[in-house]
Parts: structure tokens; C-alpha cells; sequence
């Protein structure tokens, strides 16, 4: 007769099974999983404190590019909730959680200029060209409410999966021959601005719910 399992390893082995199910940053692909840098630095979490007052509140899970959507979703959360019930921005408060393959909305014109990040992105300009530069960042007119640009200027807060980060600069790193930590330091050094990175996309969004933000989906 074959030997028993041990119990407590079966258990282990199940859990750990269930939490790679989960964590679909980590599960992206297994790229990399490194830090965002080699010290011993904690991560920003003064993003939690802007949740407390205002009574509106949503995090949206920009898992893909889906040319923006996620942007849409949260200037339309604005208007929104300003039509139903006549409150200013102040009083909402959106959270964008870029991961997995959402991850270069929050990479800045830097990073799509030198990688390319239009190709892999399938972001193409008027001339069939890949873009150039983050065609989601700046505002296109003084009335484009959906650029991350004007977002923020709203109190929309934007964060990045620190494991999605890494696996794209590890991916960029290979395509364009480049040396890894090279393309690494570019990626972590050119995020749009305001933007916080965080553990992985899953915490972000978790926690964001934790401090009483509905989850929407971006996608």
C-alpha cells in the first residue's frame, strides 16, 4: 500500500494552488516577479487617506488596455454621479488599478517613445504607425475629460502593479535587446505622473475595497 500524505503538506499545497489561481498579476506570466527596487523602502499608502471623506467611491480594475476604456469609466463615473446627485468632484473619488496587460496607461511618453509599447499595444495613429507617446495622457482640447491628465486633476487616483511593471520592463528588455535593469530603471522612472506603485494590482484592488470602493470592472 502506498504511503499516506502528509496532511499538512496536501493543505499547503492547496493553498498555495488557490492563491496562483487568484493572483492573476502573478500568474501574467513568470517573467518577473522582482521588487520595484532593492531597498527596503514601503510602499506609498497615503492614496488610503483620500478614500475616507468622500462619499462616492469606486476602484476600476484596468487589467487590459481596451484602447482607454478604463479612463472612460471613470469620467463617466464623475459625471455620473455630478447629474444624479449634483456633487462636485471632491465628492467622488475614483481609483484606476493598471495591471496585467492595462499596465502601459500609466507608462509615460518617455517609455512609449524608446519601447515599443504602441505594437504591443496595437495603439495605432492616424497613419497606421504605432504611437509614440501615451495617447491617453495629455488632453487633446480643453474639454477631454477622459485623458489621464484631466482624471487626476478630478482626484482620480491612479495605481500600478508593481509585478506587472516588472514583467513588462523584463519584456521590453528582450525585445528590444536591451539590458534588463537598464529598461527596468527606464520603466520605474517614467511612469505618468502622480502615479503610485503598488505590491501587485490584486492588493490595490483589494484594499480599495477594503476602504469602501465598489469594484467595476475595466473592461
Amino acid at each position: 500500500m502506498s504511503e499516506q500524505p502528509n496532511r499538512r503538506e496536501f493543505v499547503e499545497r492547496l493553498a498555495a494552488t488557490s492563491a496562483a489561481a487568484f493572483m492573476g498579476d502573478a500568474a501574467f506570466t513568470t517573467i518577473s516577479t522582482s521588487p520595484r527596487s532593492t531597498t527596503a523602502e514601503p510602499w506609498d499608502m497615503s492614496w488610503v487617506e483620500k478614500l475616507k471623506s468622500p462619499p462616492f467611491r469606486a476602484v476600476i480594475d484596468a487589467n487590459t488596455f481596451e484602447e482607454g476604456y478604463a479612463l472612460n469609466l471613470a469620467s463617466g463615473l464623475h459625471l455620473g454621479f455630478k447629474e444624479a446627485h449634483g456633487v462636485g468632484d471632491d465628492q467622488v473619488r475614483i481609483v484606476v488599478v493598471a495591471r496585467r496587460g492595462g499596465t502601459p496607461l500609466v507608462f509615460g511618453d518617455a517609455l512609449w517613445e524608446k519601447y515599443p509599447i504602441g505594437a504591443e499595444t496595437k495603439m495605432m495613429d492616424r497613419e497606421n504607425a504605432p504611437y509614440r507617446r501615451n495617447p491617453y495622457y495629455h488632453a487633446r482640447s480643453a474639454d477631454d475629460s477622459d485623458a489621464i491628465e484631466s482624471l487626476s486633476k478630478r482626484g482620480v487616483i491612479f495605481l500600478v502593479c508593481n509585478v506587472a511593471a516588472n514583467n513588462w520592463a523584463r519584456s521590453l528588455a528582450e525585445k528590444t535587446q536591451r539590458d534588463k535593469e537598464e529598461v527596468k530603471r527606464d520603466v520605474f522612472a517614467n511612469l505618468v505622473p502622480g502615479t503610485i506603485v503598488m505590491p501587485s494590482g490584486v492588493f490595490a484592488l483589494m484594499r480599495a475595497q477594503n476602504a469602501g470602493c465598489a469594484y467595476m470592472r475595466g473592461q
